[in-house]
């Protein structure tokens, strides 16, 4: 599991995808600006990047024998953790333990989603609603409600950004972000 970033060549999430033999599942990362510098903290092999999101929001924390999605606010990060890929975002959707985050100021607004999520049990859970279904509030109650059995979830970059792809033999299967975008998360087999 990594976490990839790349400003200088931002691409689809079908183009990541196919940078690298090992990726059986990619998904876009964090907010960026127009730059596609990272809003939020973002860490890949080691190397930070970006802002670290001091109070809001959460993270996704890997480590050499760790994996968390986690609350900037119980559990801020640290500048002397030893992670090796991360990345922040906002807001979170479902707080840890399992209830939806009902203070999201999201004007209502309808937009694809991405989501990264771990269960109860510590298993992370990739979504990606590619329709104008969820605002991030109505997307939190849903995670929430769901079988999924979600202990906490962070909001992805949305909108054009997301998409979701799954390496399928030689096929991609998902769904494809309309934009470029300079970071990813990358699930990879070796």
């Amino acid at each position: 599991l990594r976490v990839l970033y790349n400003p200088d060549s931002p691409r689809r999430v079908s183009e990541w995808l196919a940078s690298t033999q090992e990726a059986q599942l990619v998904i876009n990362g964090n907010y960026f600006d127009p730059q596609n510098q990272a809003l939020g903290l973002i860490i890949d092999g080691g190397v930070r990047a970006g802002v670290n999101y001091d109070g809001f929001g959460g993270m996704l924390a890997i480590g050499e024998n760790t994996v968390k999605v986690r609350s900037n606010v119980l559990e801020p990060y640290r500048p002397d953790e030893a992670l090796a890929y991360g990345l922040q975002n906002f807001p979170m959707l479902v707080l840890p333990g399992g209830q939806a985050n009902t203070q999201i100021d999201d004007n209502e607004r309808l937009a694809p989603r991405s989501v990264v999520a771990q269960d109860r049990s510590g298993r992370l859970i990739f979504l990606v609603s590619p329709s104008l279904l969820f605002t991030l509030t109505s997307l939190g109650y849903w995670l929430a409600a769901s079988d999924l059995d979600i202990d906490v979830a962070l909001n992805l970059d949305g909108g054009t950004s997301s998409g979701l792809l799954l390496r399928e033999g030689t096929q991609a299967i998902g769904t494809d972000s309309w934009a470029d975008v300079p970071s990813v998360i990358v699930v990879e087999v070796r």
